[in-house]
């Protein structure tokens, strides 16, 4: 199959595979976190990671084929690369290019994944691993900044349609602070050196970018809205990209108090992350009222299977892994408890459909490619 073909079939959102599995990775940690570790939540972690892994590594070289086929890089020419057609090159607009940002956010959501579930696995200090686990997250933190102001650039460089914009741009504020959480996160493991300085002050810098272009997107979505209506039916799984966003941002305030708690000489009464974690908690039931709302007249006139179902993951292992979050705070409540649990289902029951819809898609493409260059 040549590269044309294969960019045909490939969509760069299929990496939300990898996403999706690292986040049910972490959703099964913080489950075993909040109650008991025990056989089920340790094969989880290890089913899940290995899937987060696998897809990561099996979606990247066809990734950058796809990447390298526009024969650019977001208007920045590629060496050695033949003139891309116009399909290609609507690849370009900022909203449509946005998708792009699947690489950068599943590899930073793999690198979460695995600070936490590795040493829960295998017995290993996660103290120990943050030297090494610095130095990865710094080459993760460069290529999301890299992809990220160059998607930008184009948002502002290229004239876009106020129509055109809709969901699926969180997942460039997601990508943001999915990077972030780890700064913070080995900041707190490593104490006073150079390099806890560098990776809070750079986990900073990514959640605030994250959390401007999240209001940006907003702004936009909501003008979108009230002039055009909802949008294309194809995007519309993407409207729940707004549930993961908020639960990363939650566990960045939350990790980043317990940074000032430990290292600022600051008492934080218990009563604020549990506020905080209650408030996202209620945020997140009003995204997925509105997520609810779009998607049942979608589906109301069945609309045909697409990458962008990946999307369908992501809210689920969101409200899972925020409910046990919600759980530890509030003291025990059993009904965040009895949410964890039925979202992380819920989650696993998603990705296993969406996963054999997408072998069955790749599948019937590549038939139908064959039969078309056979009879060509």
């Amino acid at each position: 199959m040549n590269a044309k073909t294969q960019s045909a079939i490939y969509h760069p959102l299929f990496y939300l595979s990898s996403l999706g599995a690292g986040g049910t990775t972490v959703a099964f940690w913080k489950l075993g976190d909040v109650t008991t570790q025990n056989t089920l939540t340790h094969a989880g972690q290890a089913i899940f990671l290995f899937l987060a892994t696998f897809m990561f590594l099996v979606n990247l070289p066809l990734w950058l084929k796809a990447l390298r086929s526009q024969g650019s890089f977001f208007g920045i020419p590629l060496p050695a690369s033949s003139r891309p057609s116009k399909e290609l090159r609507d690849e370009h607009n900022p909203v449509v290019s946005t998708g792009w940002m699947a690489m950068p956010v599943s590899l930073a959501m793999l690198l979460n994944a695995a600070f936490v579930s590795i040493p829960e696995l295998f017995g290993i200090s996660a103290k120990a691993m943050a030297p090494a686990g610095f130095w990865i997250w710094l080459v993760t933190y460069v290529i999301v900044f890299v992809l990220g102001f160059q998607i930008l650039l184009n948002t502002f460089a290229t004239p876009t349609r106020l129509k055109e914009f809709h969901f699926g741009l969180f997942l460039q504020p997601l990508t943001y602070g999915m990077v972030a959480v780890p700064g913070v996160s080995m900041a707190n493991m490593m104490g006073d050196s150079g390099m806890a300085q560098t990776a809070l002050l750079l986990g900073l810098a990514a959640f605030i970018v994250g959390a401007f272009i999240a209001l940006l997107a907003l702004v936009f979505i909501f003008l979108r809205f009230s002039t055009y209506g909802l949008p294309d039916p194809k995007v519309a799984p993407t409207t729940l990209l707004l549930m993961p966003s908020i639960t990363v941002y939650t566990i960045f305030v939350l990790r980043l108090l317990h940074y000032i708690g430990h290292h600022g000489g600051v008492k934080i009464p218990h009563l604020i992350p549990e506020l905080i974690a209650l408030s996202a908690i209620g945020l997140m039931g009003a995204a997925a009222t509105l997520g609810i709302i779009i998607l049942a007249g979608y589906f109301k006139g069945k609309v045909a299977f697409g990458p962008s179902w990946w999307s369908f993951v992501c809210p689920f292992v969101a409200l899972s892994v925020l409910s046990s979050i919600t759980y530890e705070f509030t003291g025990g409540t059993t009904l965040f408890l009895i949410s964890s649990v039925a979202a992380l289902t819920v989650a696993i029951s998603a990705y296993s459909y969406v996963g054999i819809k997408t072998l069955r898609t790749i599948r019937y493409r590549r038939q139908q490619k064959y039969l078309a260059s056979v009879t060509a």
